[in-house]
């Protein structure tokens, strides 16, 4: 039996965050930042020439030196930079988002150049990711990666040869097999900057589904699971509060059918369901009109997994 929505309240998800956070014990906190904080201060000694080291938002480091100190309660942003690396006059932008629990949970590196084909880069960076899970859990890993990038990163550019190209097919013919659909959370999307790369990227990889601004933030991408992948690595090294993927299907594709017949979307759009005609930031969502459009795109069943309750029309959220 489902439960229904209780009408006369409202999902407040300042307090959902606050009750979450209590889960996760502060001494411990402190003690993750107090180690990515002079990690941090590390890398930008190590990478001291302009343009080196990048970071987004250089108020991040005073607001976890006050969260470390106990001067602020409230959990800060997460760490977010940019590591240029200069191989053989090839340019490597490794992008680092590190979250509030890193070194205990392991960050997320993602690393682009323009000249690397999307297999080739696809293929770096999942043998980086394989690299760093390999390390001992706990302790910091960015230096390693980077110094692991500076010893593998050039063979990825390499030509292969004939031989190499149908191995290298016949791999990425199995990974695409593979039809897959994440389900995005984020605290907030109102930048209209990182909407419109959000809706760039999706062309660029060819997938399809949805953005729905606001606070909080959900996306959904769907399509091949190299694609997908691809997608939310790029996405998710930009500078967010907070960002995760919530739920994650995946369809091996067999026999005569076709990744078409698995999408629930066609395209990809940005999607709004603002109450009354306030227009503002903090403008309150129809929450039972977003519970509509998952039900006519057959994903209804998602509704809780991203709120703990089961949807239905004519629900407000503020």
């Amino acid at each position: 039996m489902s439960s229904t929505w209780d009408d006369g309240g409202f999902l407040d998800f300042k307090e959902l965050e606050d009750q979450i956070a209590q889960f996760v014990d502060k001494s411990e906190l402190e003690e993750m930042l107090s180690i990515q904080l002079e990690e941090v201060e590390m890398l930008q000694s190590m990478f001291s020439n302009p343009g080196e080291f990048e970071i987004y938002d250089r108020s991040v480091i005073i607001d976890i030196n006050d969260f470390v100190k106990g001067k602020c309660n409230v959990l800060p942003p997460r760490f977010d930079f940019t590591i240029n690396l200069v191989l053989d006059e090839k340019k490597l932008e490794v992008c680092v988002n590190l979250p509030l629990d890193y070194p205990a949970d392991e960050p997320d590196i993602f690393v682009r150049n323009d000249s690397l084909t999307r297999t080739q880069q696809h293929a770096l960076n999942s043998d980086l990711a394989k690299y760093i899970s390999s390390l001992n859990k706990g302790e910091i890993c960015i230096y390693p990666a980077i110094a692991w990038l500076q010893e593998n990163a050039m063979s990825y550019f390499i030509s292969p040869d004939k031989s190499s190209k149908l191995n290298t097919t016949s791999r990425i013919t199995d990974v695409n097999k593979q039809f897959s659909r994440y389900w995005i959370y984020s605290h907030h999307i109102y930048s209209k900057i990182k909407r419109r790369c959000i809706m760039d990227l999706s062309q660029e990889y060819n997938v399809t589904g949805f953005c729905l601004p606001g606070k909080p933030g959900i996306i959904c991408v769907e399509g091949w699971e190299s694609d997908c992948n691809d997608w939310w690595q790029r996405v998710r090294c930009m500078n967010w509060k907070k960002i995760m993927c919530k739920k994650k299907e995946e369809k091996l594709i067999t026999g005569e059918a076709t990744m078409e017949s698995f999408r629930k979307f066609t395209g990809f759009q940005e999607i709004s369901f603002d109450c009354g005609k306030n227009k503002m930031r903090e403008s309150h969502m129809d929450m039972g009109e977003f519970y509509k459009y998952l039900s006519d795109h057959e994903c209804s069943y998602v509704f809780r997994d991203y709120f703990g309750v089961d949807g239905k029309v004519g629900t407000i959220v503020q």
